[in-house]
């Protein structure tokens, strides 16, 4: 039996995609994650901004349909086009919540990284930010710039198809004079979890995907430790460091 129930809540339509598979495998046994989409946005990520009431709506309904005993709030849009959004919700709920955002600072915090290079498949806009809302969070933030200017579905899902090979060698890239102690991957189409291990032996620091970030926080503020011993799990969920 499991030790803790959660609820992985995504912004989008997809309750399945590789991304999430590849995430889910690193999963140890005593936790019961369950990933349910809320059908938020269908053209392009800006279609969030205004989204408050609707996402709490469905999100404290599902809380009480399903009794977990906490929650993570995938996709960084969400919460930076509605500032107040986390905070109302919390208002309401009985349980932790913690979103993808608040896991990816903590846990790049408690490697004691502090200046940190930040990947995704978002464009510049929502891009510039996650870097004020990372920065609030007392980061030093890194983001490259990639010139697009428009965050629709294609866009995004285009990124699931890259292979772990281009996925290592973007990050390389980018880490090549970057002159950063973390490596942040934001919005898991950016699919890092198959070469996160590789990143983190050749680059020689942290490397931190915005999904496990979020079980480890949301297991950690429950008070437990749930180190996980599947391959290519990566430091943050096999030495489940304790929060700063």
């Amino acid at each position: 039996m499991a030790t803790v129930s959660l609820g992985f809540l995504s912004a989008n339509s997809r309750g399945h995609s590789a991304h999430y598979d590849d995430f889910l495998r690193l999963v140890p046994e005593e936790a019961d994650v369950q990933i349910v989409p809320l059908n938020l946005w269908q053209n392009s990520l800006y279609d969030l901004e205004g989204k408050t009431r609707e996402h709490i709506e469905r999100t404290t309904a599902l809380v009480a349909e399903h009794g977990w005993d906490g929650i993570a709030l995938m996709g960084a849009p969400m919460q930076v086009q509605n500032p107040e959004h986390v905070e109302q919700l919390r208002g309401l709920l009985n349980i932790p919540a913690t979103t993808a955002l608040e896991s990816g600072a903590a846990a790049v915090k408690a490697f004691g990284a502090r200046r940190i290079l930040l990947l995704t498949p978002f464009d510049d806009g929502l891009n510039a930010m996650l870097r004020e809302f990372l920065t609030g969070q007392g980061l030093d933030v890194v983001v490259p710039v990639n010139n697009r200017t428009d965050t629709s579905r294609e866009d995004v899902t285009s990124t699931e198809r890259k292979s772990a090979d281009e996925v290592y060698q973007i990050a390389v890239d980018a880490f090549a004079g970057a002159d950063v102690d973390a490596v942040y991957f934001q919005g898991a189409p950016l699919n890092p979890l198959l070469a996160v291990e590789r990143l983190e032996a050749d680059l020689g620091v942290p490397v931190v995907a915005s999904n496990p970030a979020m079980l480890w926080h949301i297991t950690s503020l429950l008070g437990h430790r749930l180190p996980s011993s599947a391959e290519g799990c990566g430091r943050l969920l096999r030495e489940w460091p304790e929060r700063v």
